[in-house]
């Protein structure tokens, strides 16, 4: 399990702060007993906000390491390759002022984003391993961040029905995003690889982190560090492709053996936009 975007995700519910949210998160992630979850962080948002630096502190604390997201979160898709590899040495400050002892080099890409060309990600592949990142490629993506900003709109309407079916819908898909991914694993590698899950620190994410753990055990799901699940042989593979945002590693791995990824219809950020709205 992983975690992007701290300290700042998505709109915020009424009553409720950046730093409730990840205290209820981590109290979570404790309780449950998963290990090693990482936190990637963007520390842009302490040059608008510096309290919020006490995410970092929190984060930590409880015994769970923060990870490079970039400082303010560009799409490589987007940017030159020097802008993005400042983006990413800028962002080291925070992350040695706020690791202590525990390690930091494990590397995120915002959005997914590769590169959208074969030079830039592979220039950007070598700048990360001359640097000594491990890359946290994921792998099981149920697009948790779309419903976020639904929660905070249904919050702020006192819409606690339309609220409820989004608790129903939020585990229904994440479901079926793991057997997909399970799926996928099978058919690519003729095997159950390590997944890497990716969540994000948005107030919904929170709301139902244990319900989620508790659904993903039933399925018999076992919970790793990712410091393991990043060794799994499938992740030494580089599909020489510069992704556009928003494709995880199974997608990548589809597309560069000219598979067809089977897609969700309709698409749930569509339907994730109609609650409330």
């Amino acid at each position: 399990m992983t975690v992007d975007d701290l300290p700042v995700h998505s709109d915020l519910p009424r009553g409720v702060s950046r730093v409730d949210i990840v205290r209820k998160m981590l109290k979570s992630l404790r309780s449950n007993s998963i290990p090693e979850v990482y936190g990637f962080i963007n520390a842009y948002w302490l040059e608008k906000e510096p309290a919020l630096a006490e995410i970092f502190q929190l984060w930590t604390e409880a015994g769970f390491p923060l990870g490079n997201h970039t400082y303010s979160h560009k799409n490589l898709n987007d940017v030159s390759v020097a802008e993005f590899q400042n983006e990413i040495i800028k962002n080291e400050n925070a992350l040695q002022a706020y690791s202590g002892q525990m390690p930091w080099k494990y590397f995120r890409f915002p959005f997914l984003g590769e590169g959208g060309s074969r030079r830039k990600h592979s220039e950007i592949r070598s700048f990360l391993q001359q640097r000594g990142y491990t890359i946290a490629e994921v792998s099981l993506d149920f697009q948790d961040w779309a419903w976020n900003d639904a929660y905070a709109r249904c919050v702020n309407k006192n819409l606690s029905v339309r609220v409820q079916d989004l608790k129903n819908i939020y585990l229904k898909h994440a479901v079926e995003q793991l057997k997909k991914s399970e799926t996928l694993s099978q058919k690519l590698f003729k095997r159950s690889m390590d997944q890497i899950l990716l969540l994000h620190g948005g107030a919904f994410t929170a709301v139902m982190m244990d319900d989620l753990i508790a659904t993903f055990k039933q399925e018999g799901v076992q919970f790793i560090p990712l410091s393991e699940a990043t060794r799994d042989p499938a992740y030494s593979i580089d599909h020489g492709r510069g992704m556009d945002a928003g494709k995880d590693f199974l997608q990548q791995a589809m597309l560069s053996r000219g598979l067809v990824y089977p897609e969700q219809h309709p698409d749930i950020e569509d339907v994730l936009d109609t609650y409330c709205n």
